[in-house]
């Protein structure tokens, strides 16, 4: 079987997955379990959820446009919209307005559940989803916090350095000056003793 994802035919290896939990999907990046598909000579494997899922979908988060499903090296390299996630396994992708959403995040979000415990799962990940990009975005915001802080305390370092600078650059302008100064009075002194040398006093 082929896939737009990998140029080799592909066979099932469900056998494979079960004596080797070390493998993972090219697609979502998880532990392979159930049927999956294979390229053995390339170390290529694919849940038989990821290998059927659609070339381009429309989802309710994204309601304006259809998305192109992307793969390795093709993702984009900003964080998924859904989870905060780097895209680096299956996502679509919104070319017009550069959203991404991980293939499963899209899957989790949108699917239907078929029974109570199908909704319990979907809600639980939804929720803990939701709370991962919260703290996502405190900790950007932290961070920016922080970095701003930072930026401050270097414009006063800068500031106060600049300052003492100047403040030494006027302490060497006063002290030239004032040697010059003295040299000036030295200079005078010198031409006032020898104008008085040259006169003869005499008495009558």
């Amino acid at each position: 079987m082929k896939h737009c994802s990998h140029p080799h035919d592909l066979f099932v290896a469900s056998h494979m997955v079960s004596n080797n939990q070390n493998l993972a999907c090219f697609g979502c990046k998880l532990p392979l379990f159930g049927t999956c598909y294979a390229c053995s000579g390339c170390n290529f494997y694919l849940h038989k959820f990821c290998f059927e899922l659609p070339q381009s979908a429309q989802f309710d988060s994204h309601p304006n446009h259809t998305l192109g499903l992307l793969y390795p090296p093709y993702c984009q390299s900003g964080p998924c919209d859904a989870c905060g996630e780097s895209c680096n396994g299956f996502t679509y992708n919104c070319t017009f307005c550069n959203y991404n959403i991980h293939a499963n995040c899209a899957t989790l979000l949108h699917s239907q559940p078929q029974n109570e415990r199908d909704q319990y799962v979907a809600e639980f990940f939804r929720h803990k989803m939701s709370e991962v990009k919260s703290m996502r975005s405190q900790l950007a915001g932290s961070m920016s916090g922080k970095k701003q802080q930072i930026n401050d305390q270097r414009d006063e370092l800068e500031y106060v350095k600049k300052m003492e600078m100047e403040a030494e650059l006027q302490r060497r302008r006063h002290n030239l000056f004032m040697q010059q100064m003295k040299r000036a009075s030295d200079s005078i002194d010198f031409m006032g003793q020898i104008g008085t040398s040259n006169y003869t006093y005499r008495y009558y």
